[in-house]
């Protein structure tokens, strides 16, 4: 899968753009603040609708846009037909009683049709696929990527919630219906989380807690059944990435363990459980995928492992069925505590991904115990693990988007990352300095400058 053109107007600080790509690695360089990470952006949003870098889709509109609206156009070549996929941000609070595209446009797509009068605040997003009029839900996963930004590289010691973010985009863009279900669930938590606090304010009664109980479990089943599995699969490719960017730092673990086994037994004495493979995650026969860069590990060496840790206690290898009943029934004990607190405290909203390297001496978490270079080398292999999945999944190799990671990692790490990604089909990045790619991958590129909202091809050499 591949862009081959994309088409911006009055998207954050282009106002028009028209831009053939190729498939390969392809290089947008230039200062901060000249609008690279705005077209990887871009590519992004015609594959999730969402930003990677606002929560805000009003941030995208060019500030001064006439229209008052952002449009990103988007032909994408996929291995079995080629798609044009069009998502236009209309910001109807700014834009007054009505908002109609301007009839000048250098996009082949149909004006946005006049809207009424927004209220205060007010946003509205339309898409189309093939120029036909889609829900926004019905575009996820007809076109798939994977973003690398700075950000990412705190996957391991970050918050619950961006691990959790990264579970769910990556399960949405292959499954339709783990998206449906997830947005559902949400609702869910809203409504019972309100009942949960006007009944601590004794403003309404506890029966009615049991429907609410049943609809969280039903949705929250399969939400967590989907990750532990897809944790399964990814583990897989992760462990065989991480092994090989991490083998000097392996190599040194290995070393003092054996040599002071203590220092690492003793900060998991009090849990034992972390000493045996986690039960939650299914055992996977997924295909490999054609990424061929790096070797499993020996058996005796280093092994990161990926371990979903529920709020929910027993298996997860268990039918919807059978899981939503356990839950129901450990929500009903937990109901003095979520009154009190008047909030959910058991489901997926709750759950978290630990990063464990199996050792002679013992499993070490390296959320708490991995230094800043073993954190960021999880990341790298976790984003690459990504991307064998989705396209073991769905059969199309995602489009990889890298956003100015190269700055942050060491020349070692650069290198391997480069070397991991030279045979996807498309990989766009982002670099304010090219000096810091290897010579060999910068001759192969197709490389644009980037200057205050224009992207022009780069001169040969």
């Amino acid at each position: 899968m591949h862009v081959e053109r994309l088409r911006l107007t009055d998207f954050r600080n282009y106002p028009r753009l028209d831009l053939p790509l190729t498939p390969g690695l392809i290089v947008f360089q230039g200062r901060n603040a000249q609008g690279k990470s705005n077209l990887l952006e871009a590519v992004s949003l015609l594959a999730t609708t969402r930003s990677f870098r606002t929560s805000t889709d009003r941030e995208t509109v060019r500030w001064g846009a006439a229209g008052h609206f952002a449009r990103v156009d988007g032909t994408i070549a996929r291995r079995r037909d080629v798609l044009h996929v069009e998502v236009v941000v209309m910001d109807l609070a700014a834009s007054g009683a009505t908002a109609t595209t301007p009839a000048a446009t250098t996009t082949p797509s149909a004006p946005v049709a006049a809207l009424p009068l927004a209220p205060p605040g007010a946003l509205r997003k339309r898409v189309k696929v093939n120029g036909t009029p889609r829900r926004a839900m019905d575009l996820i996963g007809q076109m798939t990527v994977v973003v690398f930004t700075p950000r990412d590289l705190d996957l391991v010691a970050g918050e619950p919630s961006q691990r959790r973010r990264f579970l769910d985009l990556t399960l949405c863009q292959v499954r339709p219906a783990y998206c449906r279900t997830l947005s559902q669930y949400q609702k869910v938590l809203t409504q019972r989380s309100a009942l949960l606090r006007r009944i601590r304010e004794g403003e309404e009664s506890p029966h009615a807690l049991p429907y609410w109980d049943e609809q969280l479990a039903r949705l929250a089943a399969p939400i967590m059944i989907g990750r532990a599995a897809f944790l399964a699969q990814a583990e897989i490719a992760a462990a065989r990435v991480y092994t090989a960017l991490a083998r000097d730092e392996l190599a040194d673990l290995v070393e003092a363990a054996s040599g002071s086994a203590g220092d690492f037994t003793g900060d998991f004495a009090d849990d034992s459980a972390r000493d045996e493979p986690t039960s939650n995650a299914p055992e996977s026969n997924a295909p490999e995928s054609n990424v061929r860069t790096f070797d499993a590990p020996e058996p005796g060496e280093p092994r990161l492992r990926l371990e979903y840790r529920p709020s929910y206690k027993g298996p997860l290898t268990v039918d919807e069925h059978v899981l939503a009943a356990a839950l129901v029934e450990q929500l009903k004990d937990l109901r003095r505590r979520e009154i009190a607190q008047g909030a959910n405290v058991l489901g997926p909203h709750r759950d978290d991904l630990a990063f464990l390297l199996d050792l002679p001496t013992g499993p070490i978490d390296l959320a708490t115990y991995g230094s800043r270079g073993q954190q960021r080398s999880v990341a790298l292999a976790l984003k690459l693990a990504e991307l064998e999945y989705i396209e073991a999944e769905t059969g199309d190799q995602p489009i990889l988007l890298l956003d100015d990671v190269l700055s942050e990692l060491d020349a070692q790490r650069r290198t391997d990352l480069l070397a991991a990604v030279r045979d996807l089909e498309q990989v766009m990045l982002t670099t304010a300095d090219t000096a810091s790619l290897p010579a060999a991958d910068l001759a192969r590129a197709q490389v644009f400058d980037v200057r205050g909202g224009r992207v022009r091809r780069a001169a040969a050499g």
